[in-house]
């Protein structure tokens, strides 16, 4: 069960059980033992006042399904694209674009890889847990606190608030309030304090509730040792694909890496990306911009974004200026010698005044650009010019440096620049603030409707004292239409799994849904500690392929590596497509988007299944008529930018 909150002017509030696709096996969260739940959801539209909705999670489960179902790929030549994560992209003869970003896999990849595609998978249990059903019956029933009553009396609690802030005069509507269930103790008002309160007053508050529930926690641990596992252990395995075993852990690295802009935290888990486990000497990186710098109090958005023609630029970065986004956006592209037409000056203009000195606005969006070099490889070996859309392995030239700051050679194996691009999201996450939110996400096929960050709910408030209460963060996952097609009935996704894990140790996933690699985040804490663990996962599988980063990606939810007190995560949370933040729409192609209902006429706004507008829509192109209808805003863009030049 989670509670997330605003401390501002408004308080928003999301209160949910655990229900099958939503938290990982092996969590520190409750589960029915019948594998249901409640939710209880909050509507974000008109008024900034809590808003509950109750309803009831359905079991989407497609066991009906035969498991050698795939969904129909259009061939290239119709400009279609595989259903999973990022795909084969055709570009328009107009733009002249091409794409080394992301994971456009197609069959000629299957070919060359020269594996069986994986026999169907069965239907396992369908929560898969390290637990017994009488382990699970006897949690629920002695654990009312971390079940269905503790949710009972947690929801009862902020509704008695929700009905004071929908009085006249919106009462208490900037009151604190407290995110986990400790007992029932003092009355309903003690999981909220009085927005009137004295500073003193409320940290009071706050450190006895934050004490009752590490009292209970602590309580639950030695209690339940099966729903947490072994708390002294990560649930990180080591070695080759071979040997994995995902009953067995290894103990926690703690990381090295000390040049972290928040204080050089140190935490628990996976080893730091610039440690070089052959190498006695000191590493760190020294990577550094090429425009502009980062603000590290903002929110702030990654994406890789390598050898495209300004057009996609624009579409990008201009659809996601006009949502009033003020934050960080930061990108990696080609090496400056490399970069298309026009799109230096256009990077550049937004750091830079008419004299070209640095002239970054604290209220508008700043854009911080990384020029990377690669050292990129042919199928026999030889060094080539470029990652060719990706299908090439490459070399990171010039990211890690010794205690002289002299460049080291990249130890790790050459991987696609898909893969390899985790890493340059973990060295920027390190300029950010704890609880800043960062969202890493595909730039290509990626456009902006409303403010990402608009909705993203904030630990604490803005007092530092607070936010020392809180050393970690949340992590927001986005699927795929589960309806459309599950990892098992996947060969992409089933492949880079069986690829990098070996089969019998994920073939329990294989009916479940999949997430998409492409767009995640979180808040700073939270994600520094995923991109760790990403890099991790190519270090210990070595798993080559290209796509293997989605692997990574959904191994490590289901596997439930990001939970058993990996430090940084208080809680991975996944949103079904059409749901949450992202919207991902590429499994959404069997049929237009039209005839789903989720887009717009007159104003083609991309919905989200409750009608509301999605905030970020992802895979766009997958749709003809959507991706026209961007490829027109495009050049819209490029008409406005050549005015702005001429003033």
């Amino acid at each position: 069960m989670s509670v997330l909150l605003v401390i501002g002017s408004s308080m928003i509030v999301l209160i949910h059980t655990i229900t099958h696709g939503k938290h990982p096996p092996n969590s520190n969260q409750r589960l029915p033992a019948s594998g249901g739940g409640r939710t209880f959801e909050v509507s974000l539209k008109g008024s900034p006042n809590l808003i509950i909705a109750d309803h009831q999670l359905q079991n989407k489960r497609l066991q009906d399904q035969k498991q050698d179902k795939e969904v129909e790929e259009p061939s290239d030549e119709e400009g279609g694209s595989n259903v999973d994560n990022e795909r084969h992209y055709i570009p328009d003869e107009e733009e002249g674009e091409s794409n080394n970003e992301e994971n456009d896999d197609d069959d000629k990849e299957i070919e060359e890889a020269g594996e069986q595609e994986p026999a169907p998978a069965q239907v396992p249990t369908l929560i898969h847990l390290r637990r017994t059903t009488n382990e699970a019956n006897e949690s629920l029933n002695s654990q009312p606190s971390k079940s269905v009553e503790g949710e009972k009396y947690l929801k009862s609690a902020l509704k008695a608030l929700f009905i004071l802030q929908q009085a006249p005069g919106q009462k208490e509507k900037s009151a604190p309030i407290y995110t986990r269930f400790v007992g029932k103790g003092e009355g309903e008002e003690k999981y909220w304090i009085n927005s009137s309160a004295t500073d003193d007053d409320r940290n009071k508050w706050l450190a006895k509730m934050k004490e009752a529930n590490l009292i209970l926690r602590e309580i639950e641990k030695k209690s339940f040792v099966s729903l947490f596992g072994d708390i002294n252990n990560s649930n990180v395995n080591s070695g080759s694909s071979d040997s994995l075993n995902t009953n067995k852990t290894d103990k926690k690295v703690v990381v090295k890496d000390n040049k972290k802009s928040n204080g050089g935290q140190r935490r628990e888990g996976f080893p730091s990306p610039a440690d070089n486990p052959s190498s006695s000497t000191s590493s760190h990186v020294i990577l550094a911009p090429t425009i502009g710098s980062h603000r590290c109090h903002s929110d702030a958005i990654f994406a890789f974004a390598e050898g495209y023609d300004l057009n996609i630029y624009l579409g990008f970065i201009e659809s996601l200026q006009r949502t009033g986004f003020s934050g960080d956006l930061v990108l990696s592209v080609s090496s400056i010698r490399s970069l298309k037409p026009g799109v230096e000056e256009y990077l550049r203009s937004f750091t830079d005044d008419s004299n070209g000195n640095n002239n970054i606005d604290e209220k508008k969006m700043n854009i911080v650009v990384y020029t990377v070099e690669w050292k990129c490889f042919d199928s026999n070996g030889e060094v080539a010019n470029g990652a060719n859309e990706g299908t090439r392995r490459c070399e990171l030239v010039g990211m890690y440096g010794n205690d002289e700051n002299e460049v080291l050679v990249d130890w790790r194996d050459a991987r696609p620049v898909a893969t390899a691009r985790y890493e340059l999201y973990w060295a920027w996450s390190l300029k950010y603030d704890p609880h800043s939110w960062i969202m890493l996400i595909d730039s290509r096929d990626t456009y902006f409707q409303l403010d990402p960050f608009e909705t993203a709910i904030k630990t604490l408030s803005n007092d530092e004292e607070m936010k020392e209460i809180e050393d970690n963060g949340l992590l927001y996952f986005f699927g795929e239409n589960f309806e459309s097609s599950t990892i098992g009935q996947s060969k992409f996704n089933s492949r880079w799994l069986n690829e990098a894990y070996g089969k019998k140790n994920v073939s329990s996933f294989f009916d479940q849904q999949i997430i998409c690699s492409g767009s995640s985040m979180g808040e700073q804490i939270a994600i520094e500690t995923y991109l760790r663990a990403m890099v991790h996962q190519f270090d210990r599988t070595k798993c080559k392929m290209k796509g293997c980063d989605q692997g990574f990606h959904n191994y490590l939810y289901y596997s439930g590596s990001l939970s058993n007190g990996v430090g940084g995560i208080r809680e991975t949370v996944v949103f079904d497509q059409g749901k949450g933040i992202i919207n991902n729409l590429a499994a959404l192609r069997i049929k237009t988007l039209k005839n789903w209902g989720v887009l717009k006429d007159g104003s083609m706004d991309v919905l989200n299944w409750d009608g509301s507008v999605s905030q970020v829509v992802h895979q766009f192109d997958r749709d003809d008529e959507l991706n026209k209808f961007v490829k027109n805003k495009r050049k819209a863009f490029k008409n406005e930018w050549k005015l702005r030049k001429m003033e």
